[in-house]
């Protein structure tokens, strides 16, 4: 009205009833106890109150307007920081793809990786100490929202000699129960999927020695040290291969399920969002040679 200075012309832009106006600027006038405008030669005209809380309104205007400007200039941004586990083997093939790819997209994310066995993990997750992880599926997943992302196989391995054969060929586990093998100690996924695919056989699985790292396993293979169990992925960042003979094993009961999981009912941020999608990509990525479950 002040601005118009003139109570109709102010109620024709607002598109309200003159009566309605001049109710509430009279319910206002009684709350603060003061006039706020008078009627003149020149039109509305507001009192000394009026001029004064004419400009706190401005103020209060310009600070909304400041405030919801600020509000979409960071919605329009991805910043933050975003804890992610990753399990075991699939650590090596997507920690750096994904720390790139962060870097290259979304500068203000601050990414925090952590790796090691999908037990351990899980109660990070559930905890929200870590916001999203990637695991292999098992008893302790079920705490935690998780979607399938790959079936993995699991391929048997042995140094290759002059006298090696069977490479490729596919491996019963009852031939593979005859094999001394270098395993992970327990509790490890590769062990988990040898003790479910054994467990309806009248038979079990040999265990010649014990090793915890993926590199050292594999060094004591090619060493001829003994034979050994590897996930699809461990193969796949093996290079080069043609040192290893290698042969399937029954895909049907020897697998494991890896999951990407996130604390049920759990408030992401922006960042976090991003960074989960970021990660469902380079996971299509990396097991895009395997079938990816529904």
């Amino acid at each position: 009205m002040i601005d118009a200075q003139s109570i109709t012309r102010a109620c024709d832009a607002l598109h309200v009833v003159p009566s309605a106006v001049s109710h509430q600027l009279k319910l206002l006038e009684l709350e603060l106890q003061s006039a706020l405008l008078v009627r003149g030669p020149l039109g509305v005209q507001p009192t000394a109150t009026g001029r004064l809380l004419y400009g706190q309104a401005l103020a209060i205007l310009r600070q909304v307007a400041d405030a919801r400007a600020s509000v979409q200039a960071e919605e329009s941004q991805v910043a933050g920081s975003v804890s992610v586990a990753i399990a075991g083997s699939i650590a090596q093939a997507l920690s750096v793809p994904l720390l790139a790819a962060c870097r290259a997209r979304w500068p203000a994310v601050i990414l925090s990786l952590h790796e090691g066995l999908s037990g351990h993990l899980v109660e990070g997750v559930h905890s929200g100490r870590f916001d999203m992880a990637v695991l292999y599926a098992s008893e302790a997943t079920a705490r935690l929202e998780t979607r399938p992302v790959v079936r993995e196989p699991f391929f048997f391995g042995c140094a290759r000699t002059e006298a090696s054969e069977g490479d490729g060929k596919p491996m019963s586990l009852r031939e593979l129960a005859r094999q001394p093998l270098l395993l992970p100690s327990l509790p490890n996924a590769t062990r988990g999927a040898l003790d479910r695919a054994f467990a309806p056989l009248d038979i079990g699985y040999q265990v010649a020695g014990e090793v915890n790292s993926t590199a050292t396993q594999v060094a004591a293979v090619l060493a001829g040290l003994g034979p050994s169990v590897f996930p699809w992925i461990s193969l796949r960042l093996l290079r080069p291969r043609r040192r290893l003979v290698v042969r399937p094993l029954d895909a049907e009961r020897m697998y494991r399920d890896v999951v990407m999981a996130i604390k049920p009912q759990a408030v992401h941020t922006r960042a976090a969002i991003a960074i989960h999608e970021l990660i469902d990509g380079l996971l299509g990525d990396i097991y895009g040679p395997l079938r990816t479950l529904p």
